[in-house]
């Protein structure tokens, strides 16, 4: 490819885009059409966006847009056509379409320059830039899943087309005949009225061929005019529109284009001209359908329109090949040909012609962090220090391009998480990083991670899921204690407390992992939870507590000295037959234990006041009633216990009982009742309330009356029936 010819102007352009930061893109392509303006002949390299594909998310669970653009130097009609301004009739004809079916006449491409390149997400006024992930050409793509074309093409059946009607099916046939594996098409006839027969999208290169071959004859006329514009806009809206409901037997692929075969008559008909060709190709290029659509994603469509001229009135004749010169929107891929009486073996080399063109577009992947939270996106595409200049394409201003902003995979970098985890192993109560691209900007409360349980199988695809379905999962996660919190958020690391539970540990020794899910709750968008692209890191079991060890060890043998010092004392005072003496207590304290003195040895087999309780045959009686915090300012509650080990959160509540279906905390124990008792955290402090069950609850062997909250210290031994459970306040 040769550059642009540049001289004084290309120096001051040089210059300008040296110093241009991203923001004065537009200010640089402004100055670039006018210096280049006075160069008709080198147009500049233009850049098309003729789809977003956003479903490769939902195939591997990463934050991936597919694009597929257009790149080429556009070349004049009219230059191409040049040689043929002496002829006349059917030599000029014929010299047209020669001229214009030679490769590369319209056109020169270009490679992508990825490294100049810049997509942009618009997401709360700013531009946010994608990271470039691979480009490929779409002619060494074809066997990829979606790199197809969808095929609109539409037959005229008219009666005026006469002879020439069967030329264009013939052509309609080379096309369907040379569609690729992820192709599909529809093949309609329209009349002097509107479209009166349509195959509807197929796959199956037999059906359309049947369908071309079913209408044998043209239909009747109408009238001496006919809408044609009306007709064509009319069938391409339509045709286009229910590419969105084909049905799952049928796979849109990522490209689309509408085939025009027709003699362009339309009699006198006043919105049929040459300027309203123009009009319906700009409708086409924009593609919205219908224009106010802010659903079904925009989709360009390149529109290839050949016709076959009819014997007309002179003044008709100049009409309809204004018209169907101007529906070719070349700028993006379209085609003008012109194909005489019984030329149609030129549909070969118009079919290659038009695909040779499709082949050398290119596929273009970018990760994509941050989207708009709506169906609708701004999309703008750039480029940097490039010689010659590009023009980026904007024109995918605030429209839908089938993202769904809650599906949106968070951009997770497993690698960098997972290598972490690998150096420090996650366990139950530690803290995990997780490494990625996030757009939370620091707001911790946005974050939030969810621990899968070891059982619980991740499902093989997204498909078939619901809304409701993901609501009730992270209800039941959050029921679990498998909810995370997390303490430090950034733009590329997040880092969570760990719910203190082993439910989520997998697996034994070197091979134990840990599967878990991000979730930012303000922009309703998850990590990754397929089987297969699901974060899974390296974990090991909770470290033994030494701290808490070594004071239970000190405090055992404190409490043996004790004891034998009791045992000594008594036994020495029995031989010496000496009576019972008063405790010492230091002087001007009062007697009793309240007074500051020291309270009276317990002798061993006696009772200690307040014991005696109905479970246990004794007890440290009834605990503090009416709510008051016993816990202080506790930042979590923890319940350990045969079951597993519990984490009450601030605002976590969880039901107990035999009831799988309204309990959390399930005991499978027919003394404890199907809906035994509730437990919450709130205030620091730890309450249970008794659901009238049949054997009660009871903290430290006391029984609670039923239906109270009653606070829970920490340190209690809490028994649901014979279910017993350790609590403990962090």
């Amino acid at each position: 490819m040769n550059p642009l010819p540049h001289g004084a102007a290309g120096a001051v352009a040089r210059s300008a885009r040296k110093k241009a930061p991203l923001f004065a893109l537009p200010a640089l392509a402004a100055l670039a059409a006018i210096l280049f303006a006075a160069a008709p002949s080198f147009a500049a390299p233009e850049a098309r966006i003729l789809r977003i594909d956003p479903r490769t998310s939902t195939v591997d669970g990463s934050p991936v847009l597919t694009t597929v653009i257009d790149l080429v130097q556009n070349k004049r009609l009219s230059d191409a056509t040049r040689p043929c301004a002496a002829l006349n009739g059917d030599a000029f004809n014929d010299c047209v379409s020669n001229a214009i079916e030679q490769p590369n006449a319209l056109y020169s491409s270009f490679d992508f320059p990825e490294k100049n390149a810049v997509l942009s997400v618009v997401v709360d006024g700013s531009d946010t830039a994608a990271r470039f992930e691979s480009k490929a050409r779409w002619g060494e793509s074809t066997s990829q899943p979606g790199v197809g074309t969808a095929w609109l093409i539409l037959i005229d059946a008219a009666s005026s087309m006469g002879t020439r009607f069967d030329e264009a099916k013939s052509v309609a046939t080379a096309f369907v005949n040379a569609m690729g594996p992820n192709d599909i098409v529809d093949v309609m006839f329209f009349n002097d009225k509107s479209v009166v027969e349509d195959s509807k999208w197929v796959n199956n290169k037999q059906t359309a061929l049947q369908t071309i071959a079913s209408v044998k004859n043209t239909f009747p006329t109408q009238g001496r005019t006919r809408p044609l514009f009306n007709i064509i806009k009319t069938a391409a809206t339509d045709g286009f529109r229910e590419l969105g409901n084909v049905g799952t037997n049928v796979v849109v692929p990522m490209h689309q284009a509408m085939v025009v075969l027709s003699n362009g008559a339309a009699g006198a008909d006043p919105s049929s001209t040459a300027a309203a060709s123009n009009l319906l190709k700009d409708y086409l290029t924009k593609g919205r359908f219908p224009e106010n659509n802010e659903v079904l994603p925009k989709t360009p469509v390149p529109v290839i329109s050949i016709w076959f001229p009819s014997k007309l009135v002179e003044e008709f004749t100049a009409n309809s090949r204004e018209f169907m010169e101007g529906l070719a929107n070349t700028e993006i891929g379209g085609f003008y040909s012109i194909v005489r009486d019984r030329q149609e073996a030129r549909a070969v080399n118009i079919v290659n012609a038009v695909r040779s063109r499709f082949n050398k577009m290119h596929i273009v992947k970018w990760r994509v962090s941050c989207v708009a939270l709506s169906l609708t996106q701004t999309i703008r595409l750039a480029f940097l220090n490039t010689d010659p200049l590009i023009a980026g394409d904007a024109t995918f201003q605030n429209v839908p391009v089938g993202i769904d902003p809650s599906q949106w995979p968070l951009d997770i970098d497993r690698e960098a998480t997972e290598r972490a985890a690998a150096k420090d192993p996650v366990y139950p109560g530690g803290t995990v990083k997780v490494f990625g691209n996030f757009c939370w900007g620091g707001n911790t409360q946005r974050a939030e991670l969810y621990m899968v349980p070891k059982n619980q199988p991740a499902p093989a695809s997204l498909q078939g899921g619901s809304i409701e379905d993901a609501k009730k999962a992270q209800r039941t996660l959050i029921e679990q204690g498998m909810r995370g919190k997390a303490t430090t958020a950034g733009e590329s690391m997040v880092e969570f407390e760990l719910p203190n539970t082993d439910k989520f540990l997998a697996g034994k020794g070197e091979q134990m992992t840990a599967r878990l899910i991000v979730y930012d709750n303000q922009a309703k968008r998850t990590s990754a939870i397929t089987a297969d692209k699901i974060i899974t890191v390296k974990a090991k079991e909770a470290p033994l507590p030494y701290l808490l060890i070594g004071g239970i060890t000190f405090g055992g043998v404190v409490l043996v000295l004790l004891v034998v010092s009791i045992f000594r004392s008594g036994g020495n005072k029995r031989r010496a037959g000496a009576a019972p003496t008063t405790a010492p207590r230091p002087a001007g304290g009062p007697p009793g234990p309240m007074g500051g003195g020291y309270a009276p040895a317990v002798p061993m087999g006696g009772g200690v006041p307040g014991m005696g309780g109905p479970d246990f045959g004794g007890g440290y009686g009834p605990p503090p009633m009416g709510g008051g915090s016993v816990g202080g300012s506790a930042n979590r509650a923890v319940l350990s216990g045969s079951l597993g080990i519990f984490t009450f959160n601030p605002g976590t509540e969880m039901r107990v009982g035999r009831d799988a279906a309204t309990c959390q905390i399930v005991v499978n124990e027919p003394r404890v009742s199907g809906s035994h008792a509730v437990i919450k955290f709130e205030n620091g402090q730890l309450f249970v309330r008794d659901e009238n069950s049949n054997n009660g609850t009871s903290i430290n062997g006391n029984r609670i009356p039923p239906l109270v909250w009653t606070p829970v210290p920490p340190g209690s031994m809490l028994r649901f029936g014979p279910i017993e459970f350790n609590v403990r306040f962090e």
